[in-house]
């Protein structure tokens, strides 16, 4: 007799009930019990009743499962008949035919051995008004697998973004009252700004209100709580009472203070005791009200909600960089990070023992997301093989969890959402640090960064740190806190800024890198010099910037056999500056995994919010073996919500493990891809990797283009999609620095020392309306003008005068040299994709190259003519816009010293007779006007280009490059790229590396 679903329900529900701790508690997992629900005869399959979240009901059917969608959605919006709690999430899952055919413990062991359960997670407060997660399709996994879904469940992701937008709304509010209090009351406000080492701005004032709602918030859970926490009014009694004062407040947070919680109401105790009474009222008023909103969603547990709505509030973006990963990201990173068999192996999970020992270090916490998400997934794998994540918390707090931040407040957030894990568990300290950042009494100091100089080990008394603690703050050696060669896994989002002069003068900083808390110039150049002794002979460089020194800080302190996972700058996978990072990486980490996105506009292509540039995720395992190889992701967006991230971190980790990716050199078959359901999300591929050369594949939507790129450039060869390999065509391929000589750096043309002497010998000026300039250069970008091949330069060089005769021969020496260097050939060096034409011109006159094109000076002009027309042919944008730092929206980057990597057509190869074809080519059309790369789908003389350069200089047949043919499918393919339509920005400020 087949096994019945109410039998299968039975053992799938015992099967959870070991996959969390609260679950094993009776009564908060049921299965196919009646009157569960207030109104209603009917039973869930299972019904998930945790204390202070969300119910959950799991619905199941055997495939093909026809009814299992419609019973699912009809749970929304009933209530539990428990606890009167509305179920704002239900869980449809398909199981496979097969179990019928099981009974008693076989049944019991192939639900635990199955991987193919389907499941799709459906969230609203009624079946008329609902969303499905994925959108269609399924998610396939196991029992662990469900586990993990139905614990997201019980925070809708509508409840947290709504509870959000609450918590703005509020914290706003509350900020502006504390503007008011800081014009009446000055003094005040200076000692709230003291204890958050800020000056008074806007920022200030905001994260003063969103410690105060932390506490808030966190009052509200623990009043009436066990032990002494029994003894603590909650903000309703308060308010019962008469009483919701300032004092009768802080005799509150006083009462909890003597129990634990040091880390939430201390800070919020010394910045509510310094507002006046008569300001405080409103704003305590204001705040409570917030809390009241947020806790009747049941958003306790909620680790993600503080953190977020801080990095939204926090102004001071541009020179903290305290860019806030978002919480998808953060379960994506950690996902790939931290698994079933890493940082420990299979069985040891359940070994309290061994959780304990783990240890997960953040040196650039900001408000702690990375470090919660760490946390949570470690508790989840856990209890997921048996564990009390709750029993290990206060050994956890004290010596697993190490994270440091410059910000005070930030630090405290940090330590209050690690303690938000398991709210009611006493631990008495822990290792979240506010490192010191800027002046001090020494001297200089440099944040997390200090913990590069290994001399300083024995050093115990000159650096400490205040660690937040359960107890209180307590000065903390760091060098003892966080040794070298030590963490288990090490994640971060560094700070991204640099420290060099491009970043200094766009903002008017003279290093931005260190300009936080209002450092003076003399405080950032010694900070400047203390950066540059501690990090000589390391892979870090300026150029990089900062995010390059918290590089080579986590490979110090991540231990061998240790995973590090870094959101990083995307110019880390193809920036020139980033090249020593790259060898680092591939010399002492292995299984690395690089993820980016392809996405539209600046946000769209970043991990963390608000950036505005593109980010790549880093993952590896330290290892004394080297890599050659590498698994590349590339995802069409970022992903909107923690399921999402989780998901696709599953799928890559279950693709890498099983070796069952496409490789780069497969042919153009594209990668392999990842879903969401039926929902593309992505794809990966694994690709070799150099310590000498970039890490192309990123943000490449199609790794089909990828894959032809390839074959170009490795193996000489058009080898494009639709094409056999029988097919491919033999073209000769080198690279630019091997063709001809690469011109200056536009600093060597111009550039004036302020300490003095000579480096660029000119003085640049538009060119004079009727003249012929002597020098003439192509300085800068005017897209209108840029929309053919050929075009004069729109500036000229003038060389400086000299003061004496040793800066006379100084100059005319340079003027000859750099003359020399002068082309008929430019090359495009910050090509926005969608709004300019040409990634490379011919100049009638031979001139200079300059800041926006960089000359190449080859044998003849008829070569120069050439390389021309080849990189405006759809083959050559192909390898320009493959090649280039792709880290802005719409646009590729290729500086001086990475153009002379870039593969090229040998145009010193070509025959007499197809050089003259080539020069003809250029002649007959250069003044025909070309359409933006973006469009380049629909550009006439695009394509007439493609069709005479491919027939008369390659000899290939017409049909390879008309409408339908071969090279046409690349045209399609390149224009539809999100890295090449960009946000549509017209901006092409100089982000050029040396």
């Amino acid at each position: 007799m087949p096994t019945t679903e109410h039998t299968i329900n039975d053992a799938l529900a015992a099967l959870l009930r070991e996959t969390r701790r609260a679950w094993r508690t009776a009564d908060v997992i049921s299965s196919e019990n009646t009157a569960m629900l207030v109104g209603s005869n009917k039973r869930p399959d299972i019904l998930l009743l945790e204390p202070s979240v969300s119910p959950v009901t799991i619905e199941t059917e055997l495939v093909p499962a026809i009814t299992v969608e419609s019973e699912t959605i009809a749970r929304l919006g009933e209530i539990a008949r428990v606890n009167g709690r509305p179920i704002l999430s239900s869980i449809a899952v398909r199981l496979p035919e097969r179990l019928k055919k099981c009974a008693g413990t076989v049944l019991q062991k192939e639900l635990a051995a199955a991987g193919d359960l389907e499941m799709a997670l459906y969230t609203g407060s009624s079946p008329e008004s609902h969303r499905r997660w994925p959108q269609s399709g399924w998610i396939a996994g196991g029992a662990t697998d469900l586990s993990i879904l139905a614990q997201s469940a019980t925070v809708p992701p509508d409840i947290i973004e709504q509870a959000a937008d609450r918590l703005v709304e509020g914290v706003s509010e509350a900020a502006g009252l504390i503007g008011e209090m800081a014009q009446a009351h000055p003094g005040s406000m200076q000692e709230i700004c003291k204890e958050l080492h800020q000056h008074d701005d806007e920022q200030t004032r905001r994260m003063a209100a969103t410690i105060l709602a932390n506490a808030f918030v966190f009052h509200d859970g623990l009043a009436r709580g066990p032990g002494q926490l029994s003894q603590v009014l909650s903000i309703e009694e308060l308010r019962g009472s008469g009483s919701l004062s300032k004092s009768s407040v802080l005799v509150e947070w006083r009462k909890i203070l003597k129990v634990n919680y040091w880390p939430i109401f201390d800070i919020a105790r010394r910045i509510l005791e310094v507002i006046p009474g008569s300001d405080a009222k409103p704003l305590i008023h204001r705040l409570t009200a917030t809390a009241d909103k947020l806790v009747e969603n049941r958003l306790m547990r909620s680790h993600d909600l503080t953190g977020a709505v801080f990095q939204k509030l926090i102004a001071d973006r541009k020179f903290l960089a305290a860019y806030y990963t978002t919480p998808a990201s953060a379960a994506l990173l950690i996902g790939l990070a931290i698994t079933p068999e890493r940082p420990l192996e299979n069985g040891q999970w359940a070994s309290a023992g061994k959780v304990k020992s783990i240890r997960i270090g953040d040196l650039a916490c900001g408000t702690g997301t990375l470090l919660s998400t760490a946390y949570q997934r470690i508790g989840q794998l856990h209890e997921l093989a048996g564990g009390d994540s709750e029993s290990v918390h206060p050994d956890m707090m004290a010596n697993a969890l190490v994270g440091c931040d410059v910000l005070p407040a930030a630090a405290h957030l940090t330590a209050s959402m690690l303690s938000g894990a398991h709210p009611t568990v006493k631990y008495q300290r822990s290792c979240i640090m506010t490192v010191a950042f800027g002046k001090v009494s020494s001297g200089v100091a440099l944040g997390s960064l200090e913990l590069l100089d290994p001399q300083k080990k024995l050093d115990i008394v000159a650096i400490s740190a205040k660690a937040a603690g359960a107890g209180g703050e307590s000065e903390a050696d760091t060098w003892t806190e966080i040794p070298d060669a030590t963490f288990d896994v090490l994640i971060m989002n560094p700070p991204f800024t640099r420290s060099t002069g491009h970043e200094a003068k766009k903002i008017g900083v003279p290093r931005p890198m260190f300009a936080a808390f209002s450092s003076t110039k003399e405080e950032q150049r010694l900070m400047a010099a203390a950066t540059k002794r501690l990090t000589k002979g390391t892979s870090a460089h300026g150029n990089a910037g900062e995010a390059s020194i918290f590089l080579v800080l986590a490979d110090r302190k991540v231990k061998p056999g240790g995973v590090l996972a870094l959101v990083m700058p995307l110019s880390l996978m193809s920036g020139k500056s980033w090249q020593a990072s790259r060898a680092m990486l591939a010399k002492y980490y292995n299984g690395l995994i690089l993820v980016s996105i392809a996405g539209h506009t600046g946000d769209e292509m970043s991990f963390s919010a608000d950036t505005g540039m593109g980010e790549c995720l880093v993952v590896g395992r330290k290892t004394s073996t080297p890599s050659s190889r590498a698994t590349f992701v590339v995802l069409g967006e970022r992903p909107a919500y923690p399921l999402m991230g989780t998901t696709a971190a599953t799928q890559i980790r279950r693709l890498t493990e099983s070796k069952d990716l496409r490789r780069l050199e497969d042919g153009t078959v594209g990668g392999t891809p990842l879903h969401f359901g039926t929902q593309l999300i992505g794809q990966a591929i694994d690709a070799p990797i150099s310590d000498s050369n970039a890490w192309n594949p990123s943000r490449v939507a199609d790794f089909s283009l990828a894959q032809a790129a390839y074959q170009f450039a490795a193996n000489h060869r058009i080898w494009l999609p639709t094409m056999r390999e029988s097919e491919a065509i033999a073209v000769p391929i080198t690279t630019v620095q091997t063709l001809g000589e690469i011109g200056p750096y536009h600093a060597d043309i111009n550039f004036s020392p302020s300490g003095g002497g000579i480096r660029g010998p000119f003085i640049i000026s538009d060119v004079r309306v009727g003249s012929a300039p002597t020098y003439p250069v192509l300085w800068s970008h005017d897209a209108p003008r840029e929309t053919t091949l050929v075009f004069d330069a729109e500036s000229e060089a003038q060389p400086r005068k000299p003061k004496n005769a040793n800066e006379k021969a100084v100059i005319d020496y340079k003027v000859a040299a750099i003359w020399g260097t002068a082309s008929h050939c430019h090359f495009n060096q910050n090509f926005q994709f969608n709004s300019q034409a040409t990634p490379m011109q011919f100049t009638p006159r031979r001139t200079i190259g300059g800041r926006a094109w960089i000359s190449i000076r080859l044998d003849t002009p008829e070569q120069e003519k050439a390389l021309v027309v080849w990189a405006n042919i759809t083959l050559g944008l192909l390898q320009h816009w493959y090649h280039a730092n792709k880290e802005q929206a719409g646009r590729g980057n290729i500086g001086r010293t990475a153009l002379a990597d870039l593969p090229i057509l040998d145009v010193k190869a070509l025959t007499a007779k197809q050089l003259g074809a080539a020069a003809k080519i250029l002649d007959d059309t250069k003044s025909d006007c070309l359409l933006p790369f973006n469009e380049l789908d629909k550009d006439p003389t695009r394509q007439k280009l493609d069709e005479r350069f491919t027939t008369e200089v390659l000899g290939l047949p017409v049909a390879f490059s008309q409408a339908g043919g071969t090279l046409d499918l690349i045209r399609l393919k390149l224009a539809q790229e999100p890295s090449v339509q960009g946000g549509k920005t017209t901006d092409i400020t100089d982000t050029n590396e040396e």
